[in-house]
C-alpha cells in the first residue's frame, strides 16, 4: 500500500513513544526508518520497526540512556550510546565526527552500547550532503560463515560510502549475497530467495528464507566478500572496544542485549587535496556516465543514485501487515 510520507513518519513516532521513547528520540528513529522506504529499501524501514520495539519491551533499549564520549584523542573518539536506539545514537556520532572533521581535517567516531541503526547508507548520505567524504561500517549478529565454513561466525557486515558529487555516490553494501533484512522480509512476504545466497541449517543450499533464517547467508563474491565481511568485524567491532564474532548479539534476536559496534568517518576533503575535489570528482563521474551502456542496460547509474532521487517522495511503499502492526503499536487506524 502507498501511504503518505508525514504520516507513515507520525505513526512510527507514535507507535515508538507509546512504548516509552522519547518525542525527540523517536522521530529521529522515524526519518530513519522511513526514509529507507522512500528510498525503496523496504528491508531496513518500517520493517524492522517491531524488532525496536521489542527490544524496548525485553529491557534492552534504554530510552535515557546517556550518550557520552569516553574517550578522546582529537581526531578520533569513541562513544558510548548508553543503550539507546541505534538511529539516535549514530545521528549523534556523525554530528560528532564532522565536528572533528571540522578541527583536524578527519574525524573518526567508534560507537558501543548503541542498538540497530537501521540503513546504514542514511548516515553517510547525512554526511555527504554536509560535504564531507563519508564512510562506515558496522558489524551485525553472526549470519555468515567465513569462506570455506559452514558455521556463521559472520554478521553481513555492511560497509557504506559517501561521496559529495553530482549526481550522488553513496554506497551501501552488505557484505553478504544478501541482506539478513531482505531474506526477513522476502519470510514476511511469502517469497523466495534467489539461487546460491542462503545454505540451510544442514549446509545445503536454500531458497527457503526460514530455513536460511536458521541457517547462513552466503558471503558475496566467495574468498572477498568474506574477507571484507572479516575487516568490518575487525574495524566496527574490536577497534572501537565493542564484540566481534560469535560474541556478537541483538541485531537481530532483540530479546538479547545489542553488543556490536560501529565506526563512522568523516573526511574534509580539503585537508588531504586541497580545494578543487568536488569539480574534480563530478567530471570523473561525468565521464562515468557518458560511457556507451551494456546491452540490457538503459544508462550507468553510481551507487545509491537512483534511490537518492527516490528520497523526496512524497509516499512510501509499505506491505500491508507491516503497517497494520506499525499501526497497531501506535494505536492508529
Amino acid at each position: 500500500m502507498r501511504v503518505e510520507r508525514e504520516r507513515a513518519e507520525a505513526v512510527a513516532t507514535a507507535a515508538l513513544e507509546a512504548h516509552g521513547i522519547t518525542p525527540a528520540d523517536a522521530a529521529t528513529t522515524a526519518t530513519v526508518l522511513v526514509s529507507a522506504d522512500a528510498r525503496d529499501k523496504q528491508s531496513h524501514g518500517l520493517l524492522r520497526l517491531p524488532r525496536f520495539v521489542r527490544g524496548i519491551e525485553h529491557g534492552n533499549v534504554d530510552p535515557d540512556g546517556d550518550i557520552e564520549v569516553v574517550r578522546d584523542a582529537g581526531a578520533a573518539a569513541t562513544l558510548s550510546g548508553g543503550s539507546r536506539l541505534g538511529p539516535v545514537v549514530a545521528r549523534e556520532a556523525v554530528g560528532e565526527a564532522t565536528a572533528r572533521a571540522d578541527d583536524y581535517g578527519i574525524g573518526a567516531v567508534g560507537v558501543h552500547d548503541t542498538n540497530h541503526l537501521g540503513m546504514l547508507g542514511y548516515y553517510t548520505d547525512v554526511v555527504r550532503q554536509a560535504g564531507y567524504v563519508a564512510v562506515a561500517v558496522t558489524n551485525t549478529e553472526p549470519a555468515m560463515p567465513p569462506h570455506g565454513g559452514a558455521e556463521p561466525i559472520l554478521g553481513t557486515n555492511p560497509i557504506a560510502v559517501g561521496i559529495p558529487s553530482d549526481p550522488p555516490f553513496n554506497l551501501d553494501m552488505s557484505t553478504s549475497s544478501i541482506a539478513r533484512g531482505t531474506v526477513l522480509r522476502a519470510r514476511e512476504n511469502g517469497e523466495t530467495l534467489p539461487e546460491g545466497v542462503a545454505l540451510d541449517a544442514d549446509g545445503n543450499p536454500t531458497r527457503d528464507p526460514e530455513a536460511a533464517l536458521n541457517g547462513v547467508i552466503r558471503p558475496f563474491g566467495g574468498a572477498k566478500g568474506s574477507g571484507l565481511a572479516i575487516a568490518v568485524e575487525i574495524l566496527a567491532g574490536g577497534l572501537v572496544g565493542a564484540a566481534i564474532g560469535t560474541d556478537v548479539t541483538g541485531t537481530y534476536h532483540t530479546e538479547d542485549a545489542c553488543t556490536k559496534g560501529d565506526l563512522f568517518l568523516a573526511i574534509d576533503p580539503k585537508a588531504l587535496g586541497g580545494g578543487g575535489f568536488t569539480d574534480r570528482v563530478n567530471e570523473f563521474v561525468a565521464e562515468l556516465k557518458a560511457g556507451d551502456t551494456a546491452a540490457g542496460f538503459d544508462g550507468i547509474r553510481l551507487p545509491g543514485e537512483s534511490s537518492a532521487a527516490a528520497a523526496d517522495t512524497g509516499a512510501i511503499t509499505v506491505d500491508d501487515e507491516v503497517w497494520a502492526d506499525v499501526s497497531a503499536m501506535a494505536d492508529a487506524e
